[in-house]
């Protein structure tokens, strides 16, 4: 799922007609742009997407974690919609596929916690590995909003011009403008969205 679509863009810089396949190509790649700035300020993509990701038990030294040998243990990407299967790997080698439950060996929240019930979560390195799938089947409007605007700076100003004069017509661009930056405002509001860890 793109973060927007060349119709978004193109309806957002009030082009009359239909893009043509180069236009159309051209859109595509600034949108690609668009959504690696908001990616790196985030440190996750926002697009749903089944990752097994390998966890390091928590450690006092690690500020996402709450405590050595803690009951609760946090997934690098949210929000969370489902775990398929989480296994503790013991330091002696010995693998153990834990049951979901209230009532068995762990539950998830859709904020990237999984709690391990009746038991913490082991202390060492890669003491973990679970199947979740996590990220946004509908993006809010905020992203959208922003990877629109900075495709638009990208389709509008290629050249990263800060003023331009044509005989008697002149315009200047805002620092904002002159790039696919983001700004100050662009960043609070991913923040809502970056990554736990």
């Amino acid at each position: 799922m793109p973060y927007a679509t060349p119709e978004q863009l193109r309806l957002w810089l009030r082009l009359p007609e239909p893009f043509t396949p180069d236009e159309a190509a051209a859109a595509e790649l600034l949108l690609d742009l668009a959504q690696g700035v908001i990616d790196d300020e985030t440190g996750q993509s926002l697009e749903s997407a089944t990752d097994t990701v390998v966890l390091d038990g928590p450690t006092r030294s690690d500020p996402h974690r709450t405590a050595t040998r803690s009951h609760r243990l946090v997934l690098p990407r949210w929000p969370v919609t489902a775990v398929e299967s989480v296994t503790v790997h013991g330091e002696d080698g010995q693998d153990q596929l834990l049951v979901y439950g209230p009532a068995a060996d762990y539950t998830w929240s859709a904020d990237g916690i999984l709690t391990r019930i009746g038991d913490t979560w082991p202390a060492h390195d890669r003491a973990v590995t679970a199947v979740v799938t996590a990220g946004f089947t509908t993006l809010p409007a905020g992203p959208t909003r922003i990877s629109l605007r900075l495709a638009a700076a990208g389709w509008s100003n290629p050249e990263g011009l800060s003023a331009e004069t044509l005989g008697d017509h002149s315009r200047s661009f805002s620092a904002e403008a002159l790039g696919m930056e983001l700004t100050t405002a662009d960043r609070r509001a991913l923040g809502a969205y970056r990554a736990r860890t």
